[in-house]
């Protein structure tokens, strides 16, 4: 499968999300007997909120028995998807009373195909800053970012400018192994994952981002920890 068809006449104009090929797979794990219940409720819950400001115009929604996939064909696409990731998660973590509730966001900008991709020329759009309401929920997020750099561009570059980005928002940023810590209310932790990377999409054709979230887990409770 390949990408979306550019005409002559489009040819260095600028890109909608659809051509560039944004979008995310979210799962969203409760750890409840009724699990299947929050699940489903939360996501028909998330579309009930979210379409009435329009921020579910012009995206592609399936949910499989992996993940929902999101992806974005018109519209301000990283607050889009920041939006439905914080609405989802929130909705599953107060429909399951607070128990603990795990995450998983894979990111991807710049691979519009299916089996392959085709990475269009063109303008590359400035992404709007995302904007979230806090939730009031503690989150501690795993944060990884894979600028697919072509040639000889350093891809560690990206990579550290975009931590540096995460640092200066004040939440509280830890370095680990093959991840980044971020720790925060959970709608300031999304806001900035999902700035930062939606930033190195605007110079690297083709950025894939993954995140692991974890809400009001025991094992954080039992060290003193609010995620």
């Amino acid at each position: 499968m390949s990408g979306p068809t550019l005409s002559p006449q489009t040819l260095g104009a600028e890109l909608t999300p659809e051509q560039i090929g944004i979008g995310m797979r979210i799962s969203v794990h409760p750890h409840a007997d009724d699990f299947e219940r929050i699940i489903l409720d939360a996501i028909e819950h998330t579309n009930e909120v979210l379409t009435p400001y329009g921020l579910t115009e012009g995206l592609d929604i399936k949910t499989g028995e992996v993940s929902t996939y999101v992806g974005v064909k018109t519209g301000d696409a990283a607050q889009k998807l920041a939006a439905y990731a914080a609405t989802l998660i929130h909705s599953a973590s107060v429909a399951s009373e607070r128990r603990h509730l795990t995450s998983h966001i894979l990111l991807s900008r710049g691979c519009p195909g299916g089996a392959a991709c085709e990475l269009i020329p063109g303008e590359l759009p400035a992404e709007k800053r995302v904007f979230l309401d806090k939730s009031g929920i503690p989150a501690a997020a795993s944060w990884s970012l894979y600028p697919l750099t072509d040639g000889n561009v350093p891809h560690m570059d990206p990579i550290m400018e975009a931590i540096q980005e995460v640092k200066d928002s004040g939440l509280e940023v830890s370095e680990d192994h093959f991840a980044t810590t971020v720790r925060g209310d959970l709608s300031c932790v999304l806001a900035v994952i999902f700035n930062a990377w939606a930033k190195v999409g605007e110079h690297v054709p083709h950025v894939v981002s993954h995140v692991s979230l974890s809400l009001d887990s025991p094992s954080a409770r039992n060290t003193g920890d609010a995620a």
